[in-house]
C-alpha cells in the first residue's frame, strides 16, 4: 500500500510539471507570436519597379501613372517626386505614397503598358521608434496633468504660478514634437512608397545608337582636334630642349675625340 501511494505521487507530480512546462512553452510561444505580430504591424515598405518600353511611350506612360494615382484618392495615393528627360535618350521617374492597395494598382496598371525588368520590396521595422514615442507621449501626458493640478493649487502663490506656466509651456512643445513624430511614422507604416523608373533600353532600334555616334562625331572630332593641339604645345618645349642637349652633346663629344685624334 505504501509502494503504490509512492508511485502515485510521483506519477502526480510527473503530470504536473508537464502542465506547468506546457503552460510556460504555450505562454512563451504566445509572447513571441505577438511580439512576431507587433513588428508585422510597424513595418514600412519600400517597393521599387523598373519598366522598359518603347522610347515614344515613355511619356504616354509617365502621364497615364499619375492619372491612376489621381484616381486612387481614396488610397490617399500622393505623387511625392516626378521627372522626365527627353532628347536622345529618353527616361523618366516617379515616387508614389499611398495605401498597400493604391500601390498594387499602379504596378497592376504600370505591369499592363510596359515590361517589368526589375523589381524588389524593402521593409524598415519602426516597432521601436513608435513604441518610445507612445511612451513619451503617456509621460509627457501625465507630467502635463500634474502641472495643471499644482496650478490650480496655488492660487494667488505668483511665483510659484510663474514656475508652473513656464514648465507647462515646455511640454506643450514636447508634446506637439512628439506628437507630429508619432504621426509621421504612423504614416509610415500606414502608407507605401513606390519608385518607378521608366526608360528604353532592351527596347531601342538598331538604328538608334548609331544615329548617337553620328550626331556625336562633330563633337568628337573638335575634341579630339583640341586635345592634339593641346598636347603639342605641351610637346613643343619638350622637344626644343631634347634638340639643345644633343647639340651640346655633340659639341663635347667633339671636343673630347679632337685631342686623342691629334695623339
Amino acid at each position: 500500500m505504501k509502494r503504490f501511494l509512492v508511485v502515485l505521487f510521483i506519477l502526480s507530480a510527473v503530470v504536473g510539471c508537464s502542465k506547468n512546462v506546457e503552460t510556460g512553452v504555450a505562454t512563451s510561444g504566445q509572447s513571441m507570436a505577438n511580439s512576431a505580430n507587433n513588428a508585422a504591424r510597424y513595418l514600412a515598405y519600400q517597393h521599387h519597379i523598373q519598366l522598359d518600353t518603347d522610347e515614344h511611350k515613355i511619356r504616354e506612360i509617365f502621364e497615364a501613372a499619375q492619372a491612376v494615382c489621381r484616381e486612387a484618392s481614396g488610397d490617399f495615393c500622393t505623387v511625392l517626386e516626378s521627372r522626365i528627360e527627353t532628347g536622345r535618350s529618353s527616361s523618366a521617374s516617379l515616387k508614389f505614397r499611398a495605401k498597400p492597395t493604391g500601390i498594387h494598382k499602379l504596378i497592376g496598371s504600370l505591369s499592363k503598358q510596359a515590361k517589368i525588368t526589375n523589381q524588389s520590396t524593402t521593409a524598415e521595422d519602426l516597432a521601436a521608434p513608435i513604441e518610445d514615442t507612445a511612451k513619451k507621449l503617456t509621460m509627457l501626458n501625465d507630467y502635463r496633468s500634474k502641472l495643471e493640478a499644482l496650478r490650480n493649487r496655488a492660487n494667488n502663490d505668483v511665483d510659484a504660478l510663474i514656475k508652473i506656466n513656464r514648465e507647462l509651456s515646455q511640454v506643450q512643445t514636447e508634446l506637439e514634437a512628439a506628437t507630429g513624430k508619432n504621426a509621421q511614422l504612423m504614416q509610415r507604416v500606414e502608407t507605401q512608397i513606390l519608385t518607378v523608373s521608366i526608360g528604353s533600353v532592351q527596347n531601342q532600334g538598331f538604328w538608334h545608337p548609331i544615329s548617337i555616334s553620328m550626331s556625336d562625331f562633330g563633337n568628337n572630332l573638335s575634341q579630339g582636334v583640341s586635345i592634339a593641339i593641346t598636347g603639342i604645345a605641351y610637346l613643343l618645349p619638350w622637344i626644343f630642349f631634347i634638340l639643345m642637349f644633343i647639340w651640346v652633346s655633340r659639341i663635347v663629344w667633339r671636343r673630347l675625340k679632337g685631342p686623342k685624334n691629334k695623339a
